[in-house]
């Protein structure tokens, strides 16, 4: 019985493999059968230039099959990608042993034309090159723009007509352009006719009518011109230089006195002790001058300015012959007593305070912690108000919030050794990083500087140098001369000598013509114009501009 399921077993395999074997041969038979039997070749593209290849993106090749088929063959050879000749050009494609041919039209420059589309240019400059049209024609009648030429020369080098020359396929063209000198002011004419302006004002530009004559005779109205000085100085005449491109000319200007038409006055100080005098210093007085112009001044006086009364106290502030009024709160006189108060020796590492809080005795001064807070997490707080590096901070805080009932407290702490009464100040900060306050207060018999505090936090002990700004830059010269290759070093004059900061930032308005470093060291990198400004780096917005004019050789300066 098994044998005989043996044997069927392998019969079945024998006929699988007959019927495997008789597939494949009749697939063989199929693929013999069809061949390839001709090829058709079709060149999209247009005619090409003699000596150049054709573009094999463009031509197409087809096989018609001996099974009917027709197919894209990708596999093939030519029998030149080069255009030979003018005319037809018969190439030959080949592809398993079958050819067929095509014809593509080669073309030959017959000749080249140029223009320059802009009708000059100054001397020393270069062509620009998208302005140069060249177009080609061709052996085939067709013509068209080329942008694949050469052009060997491209700077216009004198005044007049220059001759230049374009290349394209071996053929040549000329094309001129007309050089003319760089368009330079040879004279500066002004007039103001705007009314008188109050003295420390600004006259107006737009009342100021400005035309400069330049080299080519042409007349052109500017507004770019420069006022010195800017401001009008006193009464009566004022000259003033109106200047162009180192031109000047002088305008007279009249000027009027600058007056107080009102002042507003605003008390913005604490209640004071009868007794004791209202200070210039919590008072901010804001004056509206004859010009409409308002600003906050100092040159006022009080009457009346010692409080009298408990509550409102009505004090007289004069300015100029005008008047305003403030009323200050008077209060009774406070007894301070630093016999129980909190107290905290704070040191930096170079400076030392003792700082003092009165309490009174039936408060607990213990409960009242300062500790040193560590100068550097309020540098940038000091630094955005006075320029110092001599200051101590530390931290007043309460373990009793109830203790914020007993405020305000009087606070007094010891000048450290070497402050500047004069410059000393205590500033106060709630984050460390905005300072919210400087406190007013007073220096005690023994040299301690007593004050209020209103609220636990950052306080800051500082020696303070105001910053000093920048008030004018000045240069040696207006204009400058330089050769190609040069370099010239900038030496600026600040004032006033004491500023704080005295960087300024150095830029050119053409680098590709003159560079201009960091330093200040200029170098003169091809010819033509540049204006170099000088601008002080701390915010004043001072700033002097210096025209550079670069020259070839030395025989073109002037």
């Amino acid at each position: 019985m098994q044998s005989t399921k043996k044997r069927k077993s392998r019969l079945c395999v024998f006929w699988l493999i007959a019927v495997v074997v008789l597939l494949g041969l009749r697939g063989r038979e199929a693929e013999a059968a069809k061949s390839l039997a001709s090829i058709t070749a079709v060149y999209m593209g247009d005619t090409v230039l003699v000596g150049h290849s054709i573009d094999l993106e463009k031509l197409t090749v087809m096989g018609l099959y001996t099974d009917g088929s027709y197919e894209k063959i990708k596999e093939y050879s030519l029998s030149t990608s080069v255009i030979l000749n003018k005319g037809d050009n018969k190439i030959i494609v080949t592809s398993g042993g079958v050819s067929g041919t095509f014809i593509i039209t080669g073309k030959a420059v017959s000749r080249v034309s140029a223009y320059y589309e802009k009708s000059n240019e100054i001397v020393g400059d270069e062509l620009e090159r998208d302005k140069v049209i060249v177009r080609a024609y061709y052996s085939d009648g067709t013509n068209g723009t080329v942008k694949d030429f050469s052009l060997p020369e491209t700077v216009v080098k004198k005044v007049g007509v220059n001759q230049f020359t374009v290349e394209y396929e071996g053929k040549t063209a000329t094309f001129s352009v007309t050089g003319r000198e760089e368009k330079k002011a040879k004279s500066i004419y002004a007039r103001y006719s705007g009314p008188t302006v109050i003295v420390g004002n600004a006259p107006k530009r737009e009342n100021f009518y400005v035309s400069v004559v330049y080299n080519d005779n042409t007349i052109e109205h500017i507004t770019s011109f420069t006022l010195e000085p800017s401001v009008i100085q006193k009464e009566g005449s004022n000259t003033v230089l109106v200047s162009y491109e180192g031109l000047t000319t002088e305008v007279i200007i009249q000027g009027l006195a600058k007056t107080v038409v009102s002042i507003k006055a605003e008390y913005v100080g604490l209640p004071i002790v009868v007794g004791k005098a209202v200070s210039t210093s919590d008072i901010k007085v804001t004056a509206t001058f004859n010009d409409g112009s308002k600003d906050e001044v100092t040159n006022f006086t009080l009457s009346g300015s010692i409080i009298y009364k408990i509550g409102t106290n009505l004090i007289t502030v004069h300015c100029n012959s005008r008047t305003a009024y403030i009323n200050v709160r008077g209060v009774e006189a406070e007894i301070i007593d630093y016999s129980s108060c909190a107290q905290g020796e704070i040191w930096n590492g170079r400076d030392y305070t003792n700082v003092m809080i009165a309490v009174g005795k039936k408060n607990d001064s213990e409960k009242i912690l300062i500790e040193k807070v560590d100068p550097e997490l309020v540098k940038k707080a000091m630094n955005r108000l006075v320029q110092t590096d001599r200051y101590i901070a530390y931290e007043v805080s309460f373990e009793d919030p109830e203790m914020d009932a007993l405020l305000p407290m009087t606070m007094k702490v010891s000048v450290p050794a070497g402050y500047d009464k004069e410059q000393f100040a205590v500033f106060y900060t709630p984050n460390c990083k905005t300072i919210m306050a400087q406190l007013n207060g007073e220096f005690l018999k023994d040299g301690t500087y007593e004050f209020k505090m209103f609220q636990p936090g950052t306080y800051i002990v500082a020696d303070c140098t105001p910053l000093i700004y920048v008030e004018s830059i000045k240069l040696e010269e207006e204009t400058l001369i330089l050769r190609v290759g040069h370099s010239y070093s900038l030496d600026p004059e600040i004032l006033p000598y004491t500023a704080t900061n005295k960087e300024v930032n150095y830029s050119s308005s053409r680098p590709e013509i003159v560079s201009v470093s960091e330093y200040g060291k200029l170098k003169a990198l091809k010819t033509g114009a540049a204006i170099i400004t000088v601008e002080a780096q701390d915010g004043s917005g001072k700033k002097c501009r210096l025209r550079v004019n670069v020259v070839e050789k030395k025989g073109d300066v002037a």
